[in-house]
C-alpha cells in the first residue's frame, strides 16, 4: 500500500508540476485567485444551465429526470474522457520507461495510474456537477441527507466508467506487440475505444418499444420517466436511486456494485496491463524512406507550411487525440445516441411532434444563440490554435529563420483549426437537422456564423499561445496536460457565449436573420481589429519565441 501511495504522488507530481512552476509568492495567489474565480464562473454557468432544466421539468412534475440525465450525461463524458486518458497514462507516458525496471508489482502501477485518472475525473466533477446537485438540492427543498448521499456518490460513480474505458483500451492495447506501424495504431486505439464503449452501453442498456399510452401514462405520475433514463445506461441507476431518494441504501448498492468490478479489473488487469506496456515500448517505426529528386516537388510556401501542421497532428498520434478528437468526438457520440434513443423508445408520430415543437423554437433568435452556444463550447475542446506554437517545442526558432513573415505563418498555423472547427459545426447542424429539421436558410445561415466566430476564436487562441508559449516539455502529453494556456479557450468561449445571448434576448421576437446580421457585423468588427494588431505587432509578438 505504501508504494502504491508514493508512487501515486509521484505520479501526480509529475502530472501537474507544471501548474506550480513559478516559485514567487505573488505569482502563486494570484493563480489562486484566478482559478478561484473561474471555477465560481464555471460552476455558476452550469448551475444556471441546471435552473433552467429542472424548473421546466418541475412543470410536468418529472424533476427528478434532471437526475437521470445529469448522470448519464456525466458517464458518458467520463467514459469518453477515461479513454483518452488511460491511452497517454498507462501507455503513452514516457515514464514506463522508468517504471517498468523498478522492484514493482504489476498491480501496484496498475493502481496508482488509476489513482491519477480519477484525481483528473475529480477536478471535472468539481467543475461540471457540484453546482448542479446544488442547484438541484434547492429547487426541490431537499434536506441534509440529499446533499451527504449525493457528495458519496459522486466520489463513487466515477470509478466504473473509469474501469470500463480503461479495460477496453488494455484490451486493444493488448495487441500493439504485433502491430508494424505503431503509431497508426496509437492513434485508431482510442477511436476503437470509444466505439467499443457505445456498442457496449447500447447492447447491455437494450431497447424498448414504448408507445404513446406509456409515454402518456409516464408523464401523469410524477417523476416516473426518471426510470426511462436510468434504463438506457445500467450503471448509473444505482446512483440515481441514491441521490433522488436520499436513500443510503441505494448507495451502499452502488459501493458493493463499485467494489466488485474494481476487484475482477485489478485480476484482469493484473495480467493484462503489461502485455499492453511492453509490448508499447519498442518504437515500431518504419524504416525512413530514401528520398530522391523525383520525389521533391514544388508548391507554394502557404501550401506547404499548411501541409506542415496537418502532418504534425495526423503523424503524432498524442497531438491528434489530445487536440483535435474531442471536439470533433463529442458531437457524434450524442448525435449517434440521440438516433438511437428516438428510433427505440419512441413511435414515428411522437418523433414528427417533437421535431414540429423542436422546429419551431429553433428557427428563432434565441434557437439560433443555442446552436451557436453548443457550437463554441465544442470548439473550446479544440486546443490546435491553442498550441500552435507550444507543439513545435524547441523548434518553435526555426520560425524566426525562414523567410516567411510572422503573421503569414500564424495565418497558416491556424488553418487547421478552423477546418477540424468547421467539421465539428458541420456535426452539429446535420445533428441539428435530424432533430428539428430546420429550413437550409436557417443552417446555412448558422455554418456562416460559427465560420466567423471559429476565424476570431483561432486568432485569439494564437495570441494566448504567443503570450506564454510551452517550448520545454519532454513528452507530446505535457504539451496539453500541463498548460495552463488551455483553461482560456474555454473562458472566452464562455465571454462569446454570453456576448451571443446578449445580443439575441432583445431580438426574440423578431427574425432570426436580424439576430443573424448584428451578430455578423459585430463579429468581422471584432476580427478586424484582431487581425490588424497580430499584423502591426508580429515582431513583438514573437519575442517570447526563443
Amino acid at each position: 500500500m505504501n508504494k502504491i501511495i508514493s508512487l501515486t504522488k509521484v505520479l501526480l507530481k509529475n502530472s501537474f508540476q507544471k501548474y506550480s512552476e513559478n516559485n514567487k509568492k505573488t505569482s502563486k495567489v494570484g493563480k489562486i485567485i484566478l482559478y478561484g474565480i473561474l471555477l465560481v464562473y464555471l460552476m455558476g454557468i452550469f448551475g444556471f444551465l441546471s435552473y433552467g432544466l429542472i424548473t421546466t421539468l418541475q412543470q410536468v412534475h418529472q424533476e427528478a429526470m434532471f437526475i437521470g440525465i445529469f448522470l448519464l450525461g456525466l458517464a458518458l463524458l467520463t467514459i469518453i474522457q477515461s479513454i483518452i486518458s488511460a491511452t497517454n497514462v498507462f501507455y503513452f507516458s514516457k515514464d514506463l520507461d522508468y517504471i517498468l525496471p523498478l522492484p514493482l508489482k504489476p498491480r501496484e502501477i496498475l493502481i496508482s495510474k488509476l489513482n491519477v485518472i480519477l484525481v483528473t475525473e475529480y477536478v471535472m466533477e468539481l467543475i461540471f456537477a457540484v453546482a448542479p446537485i446544488i442547484v438541484y438540492g434547492i429547487l426541490t427543498s431537499a434536506g441534509a441527507m440529499f446533499y451527504i448521499v449525493s457528495l458519496l456518490v459522486l466520489i463513487i460513480f466515477p470509478i466504473i466508467p473509469i474501469l470500463i474505458a480503461t479495460f477496453i483500451i488494455m484490451v486493444i492495447m493488448s495487441f500493439s506487440k504485433g502491430v508494424k506501424n505503431k503509431d497508426r495504431f496509437k492513434l485508431i486505439a482510442p477511436l476503437l475505444g470509444i466505439a467499443l464503449a457505445l456498442i457496449l452501453s447500447f447492447a447491455f442498456s437494450g431497447t424498448s418499444e414504448l408507445s404513446e399510452a406509456d409515454l402518456l401514462n409516464a408523464l401523469t405520475q410524477a417523476n416516473s420517466m426518471v426510470e426511462m433514463v436510468s434504463d438506457s445506461l445500467p450503471i448509473i441507476k444505482p446512483g440515481i436511486n441514491a441521490i433522488v431518494n436520499a436513500s443510503f441504501i441505494e448507495f451502499l448498492k452502488l459501493l458493493g456494485i463499485t467494489a466488485i468490478c474494481y476487484i475482477v479489473f485489478i485480476l484482469i488487469g493484473n495480467k493484462l496491463y503489461f502485455r499492453g506496456a511492453v509490448g508499447n515500448l519498442s518504437s515500431g517505426a518504419k524504416k525512413g524512406k530514401n528520398i530522391t529528386g523525383k520525389d521533391i516537388k514544388i508548391k507554394s510556401v502557404g501550401k506547404s507550411y499548411v501541409a506542415k501542421e496537418f502532418k504534425m497532428l495526423f503523424k503524432n498520434p498524442i497531438f491528434f487525440v489530445q487536440c483535435v478528437l474531442p471536439s470533433v468526438l463529442m458531437p457524434v457520440v450524442f448525435l449517434g445516441i440521440f438516433i438511437v434513443s428516438i428510433n427505440s423508445n419512441n413511435s414515428q408520430e411522437s418523433i414528427n411532434e417533437f421535431q414540429k415543437v423542436l422546429g419551431g423554437f429553433i428557427e428563432t433568435p434565441i434557437g439560433l444563440a443555442a446552436i451557436l452556444a453548443i457550437t463554441e463550447f465544442l470548439t473550446s475542446m479544440l486546443y490546435i490554435a491553442p498550441t500552435a506554437i507550444s507543439r513545435d517545442g524547441q523548434n518553435a526558432i526555426f520560425m524566426k529563420y525562414i523567410p516567411v513573415p510572422y503573421y503569414k505563418q500564424l495565418i497558416y498555423k491556424g488553418i487547421p483549426n478552423v477546418v477540424f472547427g468547421t467539421i465539428t459545426s458541420l456535426i452539429v447542424l446535420i445533428f441539428i437537422y435530424v432533430v428539428a429539421k430546420p429550413s437550409l436558410v436557417f443552417l446555412l445561415t448558422a455554418l456562416i456564423l460559427n465560420l466567423i466566430l471559429l476565424i476570431l476564436q483561432t486568432l485569439l487562441m494564437e495570441l494566448v499561445d504567443l503570450r506564454k508559449p510551452k517550448l520545454e516539455w519532454s513528452t507530446e502529453y505535457a504539451v496539453v496536460k500541463q498548460n495552463m494556456n488551455l483553461l482560456w479557450p474555454f473562458v472566452l468561449n464562455l465571454i462569446e457565449i454570453g456576448i451571443i445571448f446578449i445580443v439575441s434576448i432583445p431580438l426574440s421576437f423578431t427574425n432570426y436573420l436580424i439576430t443573424a446580421v448584428i451578430l455578423v457585423v459585430l463579429h468581422i468588427i471584432i476580427t478586424y481589429f484582431v487581425n490588424r494588431y497580430m499584423c502591426n505587432n508580429q515582431d513583438k509578438l514573437f519575442d517570447k519565441v526563443s
